[in-house]
């Protein structure tokens, strides 16, 4: 066979995966990339386009901060770029383990660990806590990486309704005689931007001998009085709950982590495969989130600006006062500017997530595209992300947005919802 020539499974895969593709287009589910040329603040430069991002997760603002970029720049001229090994070989640095201790004082703990992203935290985290013995209660709209580590486990899996305790209750009062139960959830979820009831599920806990993790990836620095995460906003320490967060959010670098006691720290650094198996973080990343958590210590005025941006949105998108709760014309499948899922109703005040939920797949992709002509850049979200039928655009506020900025988004999506 010359070396030109592809292997015929070859050619049937990639034939199998073009008519994959294909489907995905019909269905108006296929993604593509785009590539942004250039950032400043919350304006993007995407080809001959100018536009105001809302999707971005940079909630504070600082990815693009003087301090973050001197920091990583600083650490890459001593350390180099990429950390060279796995944190139990060689990839361990005085950045990492200032970081490590930084973040288990930030939220009080004894201890944390740093993985290179979200996703590995999750899956490493609750891969060596769980085992095919015990059992976990997802909530229906947690994470993939939430539910891909559930069923990577082995464990006995069962959903809940989204932010049901009584549904946990039930699910939970069948355990039988799992020797480890854990309730899986977000702190802030990141498609709808509403938060766990945390406290009933704590209780529900102590109730039924179980334990609750926690994802608080989009709460994390942003929520709770002092930024210490959904777990301070409902009033509780993280030492009640398995606590896992991102450096890639809110603290504008890359990485997630876990805090606890020092067992649990240890243990998963020797049994977490997710930390285990891959190379650390990179020093000139772990290096800007040190330095991200200290300018959170001078400036905690950031969250403040975050809160009253998103209050302003919200303010912005709210209708008159009506009957009843905002609803979606079945007719047409669109929403009012008010979400039909709004965050707040489990406590806190306005969301820096706003679902501008349309219903229909390719409704939303018309919404997007009318936002985007209008100067504004917030991507359809669609199925498989979200459940089918709840096809939205999500809004996401930073610290670095005004109020030009919110009046241009609400006036388009005025027309975009009222065409």
């Amino acid at each position: 066979m010359s070396p030109y020539t592809l292997a015929p499974a070859l050619q049937r895969l990639f034939d199998d995966l073009a008519g994959e593709l294909k489907v995905l287009d019909d269905q108006g589910l296929r993604r593509r990339l785009i590539s942004i040329d250039r950032i400043d603040g919350p304006r993007v430069q995407i080809g001959d386009r100018e536009v105001i991002s809302w999707c971005s997760n940079d909630y504070l603002g600082l990815a693009t901060h003087p301090r973050l970029a001197e920091a990583a720049a600083r650490a890459a001229a001593e350390w180099g770029v990429g950390a060279r090994a796995s944190r139990l070989l060689a990839g361990t640095t005085c950045w990492h383990t200032r970081l490590e201790a930084s973040l288990a004082t930030w939220f009080g703990s004894e201890a944390a660990i740093v993985y290179p992203s979200g996703y590995q935290a999750n899956l490493g985290t609750l891969g060596a806590l769980c085992s095919s013995r015990d059992m976990i209660v997802v909530d229906r709209l947690a994470h993939a990486s939430l539910v891909d580590a559930a069923r990577a486990t082995r464990a006995t899996l069962r959903v809940f309704r989204h932010n049901d305790s009584a549904h946990v209750a039930e699910l939970l009062s069948r355990a039988g005689g799992a020797r480890r139960r854990f309730i899986v959830t977000e702190g802030v979820f990141s498609m709808e931007g509403d938060r766990a009831p945390l406290a009933e599920l704590a209780e529900l806990a102590e109730s039924y001998d179980a334990m609750v993790y926690v994802d608080d990836a989009h709460g994390a620095f942003v929520v709770g009085e002092n930024g210490r995460g959904a777990p301070e906003a409902a009033g509780l320490s993280q030492a009640c709950f398995l606590y896992m967060g991102t450096l890639g959010k809110a603290l504008g670098c890359q990485g997630g982590f876990v805090v606890g006691p020092t067992p649990l720290i240890e243990f998963l650094r020797n049994q977490a495969r997710t930390f285990i198996y891959t190379t650390a973080l990179a020093v000139p990343v772990a290096a800007a989130a040190h330095a991200a958590l200290d300018l959170l210590v001078e400036e905690p005025g950031r969250r403040a600006i975050l809160h009253q941006r998103a209050a302003r949105l919200h303010d912005r998108l709210a209708p008159p006062p009506v009957s009843g709760p905002p609803s979606v014309d079945p007719s047409t499948r669109r929403s009012p500017l008010w979400p039909r899922r709004m965050a707040g109703q489990t406590g806190g005040g306005a969301s820096h997530i706003i679902p501008i939920i349309v219903g229909e797949t390719r409704e939303a992709l018309r919404v997007a595209k009318v936002l985007w002509d209008r100067g504004c850049w917030a991507p359809a979200i669609r199925p498989p992300t979200v459940p089918e039928g709840t096809a939205r655009v999500r809004l996401s506020i930073t610290a670095l947005h005004t109020d030009a900025h919110i009046e241009q988004l609400t006036d388009a999506l005025t027309d975009a919802l009222n065409p």
